[in-house]
């Protein structure tokens, strides 16, 4: 596909790495390219220094022939009017960032009535992403594949877990509804084997039914209690559209915000949460303010740095579950270290979005592809695919069909049934699967096969 991303931020640099290694023609518009040469240098992408409200710096991008117009500049209404000018110049479809919360209500009027084909919000995707996070507090991360009808989960194994010398084989007989997708290791991606051995602080991905993943998680001694009490460090528009979320599952949240005059902003918008006029970087602050009490604590500030050690501290004072927001990818190792188990990062679940949506575009409607999930180290990602007649496994059992090295199927959803399968299940028409890439080499679902 011809996709045009006005404005390089962090979204949009990151957009176009994952488009362009897709396969897809890339231009970059923006007024200022000097902290994106790297990308300019290494990645095949065209690129215009213009503003992207300028017809015709859209023109010599080439908007006319262009599939895709995306719009991530810093500005709710540019990335409006940007896309509103690329629909009318020709583009056929357009996807438009849009942040403030005041706007939330107005996002399906304005897709509708300006012909956005998508319209992104980061931080109310962020919002939602922790929020589920906490429905499971021994979650590292968590994700849903078939409109939410099943959960892949992300745990950590701990020096104290059974799981520790156990191989898939015989954990297998012990949870024969369970699914353990992939294993990271030391940055590596594992599929794992029959005789495969999970080690300590490997993270381990696994679906299944809710009471087998239940089941699986008490006897990796990895139950935490109900989260009841949250801590939100950082009054940002993601805090807002978080405490509205949390306050509705009935859990109590008090927010410390280092900035009177946003304090004061917070409390008219969040009459329902204790906001606290304080600096999170103050280790008394935090305790005077019930750090010890908390379920939970989550750091949301724009500073990666203040977001870390402020984690460290809540891990060191044996805060049962800790969720840090990081912009800065490169900061995974510091993060690996900090011994922080959950890091959200709101352009990669912004980007998982976009790229979902280019890729069910690009394949039509045959054998597309519904839904893509990559993880945090881009090692691997799951994919949803409807699968057609012209599926070369169609009336096959998975252990008869060719499947390349790295790949898996770790569930089916037929009609209203979820099936979690093993060799003898069979791929039928108008099933829909879930399937693990390990090399990054799936297209489209054809491409599973040797």
């Amino acid at each position: 596909m011809k996709i045009i991303i006005v404005g390089i931020g962090k979204l949009g640099e990151y957009l176009a790495r994952s488009l362009v290694r897709d396969g897809n023609e890339v231009t970059l518009i923006d007024l200022n390219f000097n902290k994106t040469k790297d990308l300019i240098n290494n990645e095949d992408v065209n690129y215009i220094c213009g503003n992207g409200l300028d017809s015709d710096v859209l023109l010599e991008a080439g908007i006319v022939d262009a599939n895709l117009l995306i719009s991530v500049t810093n500005k709710d209404e540019q990335n409006v009017m940007c896309s509103l000018l690329g629909k009318t110049l020709g583009c056929r479809h357009t996807i438009a960032r849009i942040r403030t919360p005041e706007y939330s209500n107005s996002m399906s009027i304005l897709k509708e009535k300006l012909g956005l084909s998508m319209v992104i919000n980061p931080e109310l995707l962020t919002a939602a992403k922790i929020a589920r996070a906490l429905s499971i507090p021994s979650a590292v991360d968590e994700t849903t594949f078939f409109k939410g009808r099943i959960q892949v989960v992300t745990l950590k194994v701990k020096e104290d877990s059974n799981l520790i010398g156990e191989t898939l084989n015989s954990l297998s007989k012990k949870f024969d509804q369970l699914i353990i997708c992939a294993i990271e290791r030391e940055n590596k991606t594992i599929i794992p084997q029959k005789d495969t051995v999970f080690q300590e602080n490997d993270k381990v991905h696994i679906t299944g039914s809710h009471k087998f993943i239940n089941k699986f998680l008490t006897y990796a001694n990895l139950i935490k209690r109900k989260v009841k009490k949250v801590m939100i460090c950082g009054g940002s528009d993601t805090a807002i559209y978080l405490t509205n979320i949390l306050i509705s599952m009935g859990i109590s949240v008090r927010i410390i915000e280092v900035d009177e005059q946003r304090c004061k902003v917070l409390s008219e918008k969040l009459p329902g949460a204790l906001i606290i006029n304080g600096d999170m970087s103050d280790q008394n602050v935090l305790r005077e303010e019930g750090l010890e009490e908390v379920d939970a604590i989550i750091t949301l500030t724009s500073i990666d740095e203040e977001n870390i050690v402020c984690s460290m501290f809540a891990s060191m004072n044996n805060v049962p579950k800790i969720i840090t927001k990081i912009n800065h990818i490169q900061l995974d190792g510091v993060i690996e270290k900090a011994n922080i188990d959950t890091v959200i990062t709101p352009h990669k679940i912004a980007n998982n979005q976009i790229v979902q949506y280019v890729r069910a575009k690009r394949h039509g409607e045959k054998s597309s592809c519904e839904a893509i999930y990559k993880f945090d180290n881009d090692t691997f990602e799951m994919l949803e695919y409807k699968i057609e007649e012209d599926f070369k496994g169609v009336g096959k059992k998975i252990k008869d069909m060719k499947i390349k090295d790295g790949i898996i199927i770790v569930a089916i959803l037929r009609g209203k049934k979820v099936i979690f399968p093993n060799g003898s299940h069979e791929i039928l028409e108008k099933d829909t699967i879930v399937v693990i890439d390990k090399n990054d080499t799936v297209r489209e679902i054809n491409d599973i096969m040797r």
